[in-house]
């Protein structure tokens, strides 16, 4: 369980921070034939784009995410303690413990540690942060090129998907969808989520 959050936790920081600190905001490469794009943007809300209630939202997210961490850490040693092992179970709940701590580092951080949002390529100076504690903007750059084809109408020749995602929030999305999708292999037999 350890090993999970700790990879995908070390994994999303080193790429948000190698991304905050050597792109221009918005600067924007394609690779795999432009399947791929690693566009650089910041989120001051929830994951993929979404925002609440501006700087009084971002508090209340910041602390559900800080409750929901609590609760999972929580209900993970106590399972675990107990030896009621379902690995499927173990590592889903470790990849959305780690990409919310993923994201809440960036909020927490973030804004004390850089000297602007939106793309400053340096830590800050004293005194020279954008964002209070809890305030800060999560690092987004991955966007997958992938779109409806010309026949589909309305639809034809737009972006399946089109929100700016990071590495934490995958390890949510991924899942969420094992969840949903094998609710019969990963959820414990008396569970009833």
């Amino acid at each position: 369980m350890l090993a999970i959050v700790f990879f995908v936790l070390i994994v999303d920081q080193v790429i948000k921070i190698y991304i905050k600190t050597n792109f221009e905001y918005g600067e924007s490469h394609h690779i795999l034939g432009g399947l791929l794009n690693i566009q650089f943007v910041e989120n001051p809300g929830m994951a993929f784009g979404f925002e609440y209630g501006g700087a009084f939202g971002k508090y209340i997210l910041s602390i559900f995410r800080l409750i929901a961490i609590s609760v999972i850490i929580v209900y993970l040693r106590k399972t675990l303690k107990k030896g009621e092992i379902n690995l499927a179970f173990i590592v889903c709940l470790s990849l959305i413990l780690a990409g919310a701590v993923g994201n809440v580092i960036d909020s927490m951080a973030y804004g004390l540690l850089f000297d602007r949002g939106g793309g400053y390529p340096g830590l800050a100076q004293w005194g020279g942060s954008y964002a209070p504690f809890l305030q800060g903007q999560v690092v987004d750059m991955i966007q997958f090129n992938l779109y409806w084809p010309e026949f589909v109408p309305r639809l034809g020749g737009k972006l399946i998907f089109s929100p700016i995602f990071n590495i934490a929030d995958s390890a949510i999305s991924i899942a969420v969808m094992a969840f949903l999708f094998f609710p019969k292999r990963i959820l414990p037999q008396e569970s009833t989520l």
